[in-house]
């Protein structure tokens, strides 16, 4: 039987065990919280959940108490296209999922969400708010544009490495995000070079990737899935953005906990 858990829990025991030890406290990292009122639609494979890349900065300023600046950059899905209100897009959602998860974190999430954005636009975006607001974390979903506007892969490669070399080069840690499972892609074999692409190229640098589209299509793919796509069939729900967030904060947090963990 596939094991899958509630994908902010990773494996609970884990988060037990951090909870209970007294050095967490006194090295700055807090424990994470429970996992009450995440909708059961919000469970995924163990294999999914891992982001598979450290995230040292985080980690760091965790562990001194310090304030965590964390950039959300990409395009509708970040701005959050498809949410009800600008309050239940991703960025919003992931800001209060990892407070719950390390309680007295001094987190600031920054929304640069814009839609129809391709990866060269969001390119000269990011490199701007790195020179304006510093941020110690940037999370950048990227892709599904590409994809559709005729970018070719090879070149979507490249300016995807030119952002990962920037924000590397500013001592910040950089997460990727591909592109979503939506039933009517035009082209599923292009879309899919796009997502290898991007594994590619975390892989290369190092970096912690959430596999967004290998998430979806497992929703999609239970016998009574949950409906995570607006009305457009395109975008996703205020369920999706919120079953998104959680995901992602689990992978963060648990990232930091092995980091932490190593440590000792």
């Amino acid at each position: 039987m596939r094991h899958v858990t509630l994908a902010l829990c990773g494996v609970p025991a884990l988060y037990g065990a951090l909870a209970a030890l007294p050095a967490r406290a006194q090295d700055g990292v807090p424990p994470a919280s429970n996992t009450d009122n995440v909708p059961a639609a919000c469970t995924v494979p163990d294999a999914l959940r891992e982001l598979n890349g450290a995230l040292p900065r985080l980690a760091s300023l965790l562990r001194g108490r310090q304030t965590v600046r964390i950039l959300a950059i990409g395009s509708s899905s970040t701005a959050g296209v498809g949410a009800s209100n600008p309050a239940r897009a991703y960025p919003p959602r992931l800001e209060a999922a990892l407070e719950r998860l390390l309680p007295g974190a001094d987190l600031q999430v920054r929304n640069e969400g814009v839609g129809g954005e391709v990866a060269s636009t969001t390119l000269a975006r990011l490199e701007q708010l790195l020179a304006e607001w510093s941020p110690d974390v940037v999370l950048w979903q990227i892709g599904t544009n590409d994809a559709l506007r005729g970018v070719t892969p090879q070149a979507f490669a490249g300016i995807l490495r030119e952002g990962a070399d920037e924000v590397r080069a500013r001592g910040s840690d950089l997460l990727l995000i591909n592109p979503q499972f939506y039933p009517r892609i035009p082209d599923q074999s292009l879309y899919l070079s796009f997502i290898a692409a991007i594994e590619q190229v975390a892989e290369e640098r190092h970096l912690p990737l959430m596999r967004r589209y290998d998430i979806m299509r497992f929703w999609d793919s239970l016998p009574r899935p949950a409906i995570m796509l607006s009305e457009d069939g395109f975008h996703m729900n205020d369920l999706g953005y919120q079953c998104m967030a959680e995901v992602l904060a689990g992978g963060m947090v648990r990232q930091v906990s092995r980091r932490d963990s190593a440590r000792r």
